[in-house]
């Protein structure tokens, strides 16, 4: 069990981590036009894709649902995206960092409580 709780504090920990970049690259998006907005929606989805990728890694590895739930924000994220609201991208990114903050928080708890942190 304690394995598993470190492995999965260390997914939560990143991945929480990877959502606070995706929040900043979306205040970038907001100011920018044209091509160039076309140009950093496409680098925004692949950043968004990648986290994707790694929030299912963590979901199969640990069985944390925390990272199903992340996983569905960062998909309503880039939907969001995609039609330019995003102030419900940014809201979408909150919930998603909530959800990583208690799958992590959920895992520092046990840790502590053996001591190895």
């Amino acid at each position: 069990m304690t394995q598993n709780e470190i492995i999965g504090y260390q997914f939560a920990e990143r991945i929480k981590s990877e959502l606070i970049i995706g929040s900043k690259m979306l205040m970038v998006i907001e100011t920018l036009k044209e091509t160039e907005l076309e140009g950093a929606k496409k680098a925004v989805f692949a950043f968004f894709d990648a986290l994707s990728t790694e929030t299912g890694i963590a979901l199969n590895v640990t069985g944390m649902q925390e990272f199903m739930q992340v996983e569905e924000k960062v998909t309503q994220v880039k939907r969001r995206v995609e039609e330019a609201d995003y102030q419900e991208a940014h809201a979408n990114l909150g919930r998603a960092v909530s959800h990583a903050t208690t799958a992590c928080e959920r895992t520092m708890r046990a840790l502590m409580e053996k001591g190895l942190l």
